[in-house]
């Protein structure tokens, strides 16, 4: 009986390279573990097995967002993630959840050791990085005075427009809200002198942009930085983590 006799090379039955074989063992039928991937995943969606595999993963994903739907705290929108997500995460709500686990941080810190965490090891380093930048580039008052002129311009209508007949300077409203900052609750030093972001500033609770008045029982201390931050906001609309 004549023996069958057995190639050196088989051509690959995926990309049709020739690969050398040995001389034991079943021939290849693919040149390679990837051409033998590929050609699965080729025949997986010629039949529909991929295809019916996805439907039932997406029905399986359906039902148990039904399962676990509940309201989102912030939006009240139905929340179909896991059960251990806290919001819907939308955007706005993210930002809301954030502001909502810095602040409780913040509360814990101060009950601990009875003082607010920023107060305590806010970094000399950063100051120092913060002057050193300011007298390398100069504020942007100083670069840009055209805007500067006409910003101000621009505020003095609206100050004017919203003037009551009481009139008051800065440091009546400094003096009455004790020298805190009523947008993060830490103490402002009088000593630290403007452009510098914890240097003290008068924030309107309703902006005049906003058709808020220039008046005492509209204004509140805070720091430069807070003030800033907090621009034509109102206080809800400003999500920031040291606010309570």
């Amino acid at each position: 009986m004549t023996q069958a006799i057995r190639p050196s090379s088989i051509t690959c039955a995926r990309c049709g390279a020739d690969k050398k074989v040995g001389q034991r063992g079943p021939l290849p039928t693919y040149c390679s573990p990837e051409c033998r991937s590929a050609n699965g995943y080729a025949n997986a969606q010629a039949d529909g097995r991929i295809e019916r595999g996805l439907r039932a993963q997406r029905e399986v994903t359906r039902l148990r967002r039904i399962e676990n739907a509940r309201p989102c705290p912030y939006c009240s929108a139905p929340m179909l993630s896991p059960p251990r997500a806290k919001q819907c995460g939308a955007s706005d709500c993210k930002r809301s959840f954030n502001a909502d686990r810095m602040r409780e941080w913040h509360r814990a810190y101060r009950q601990e050791r009875g003082a607010w965490y920023a107060g305590l090891n806010y970094p000399e380093g950063q100051r120092a990085y913060e002057k050193r930048r300011r007298q390398e580039k100069g504020h942007w008052r100083r670069l840009y005075p055209e805007r500067a002129a006409a910003y101000d311009a621009r505020r003095r209508a609206l100050v004017e427009q919203a003037r009551t007949a009481e009139a008051f300077a800065p440091i009546d409203v400094h003096t009455r809200d004790d020298w805190t900052c009523k947008l993060c609750l830490l103490p402002i030093d009088p000593q630290i002198a403007w452009p510098d972001p914890k240097s003290p500033s008068v924030d309107h609770v309703i902006p005049l942009s906003r058709g808020g008045a220039h008046a005492m029982h509209n204004v509140q201390s805070a720091h430069l930085g807070c003030n800033s931050s907090k621009g034509d906001k109102l206080l809800a609309e400003w999500p920031l983590a040291c606010r309570t």
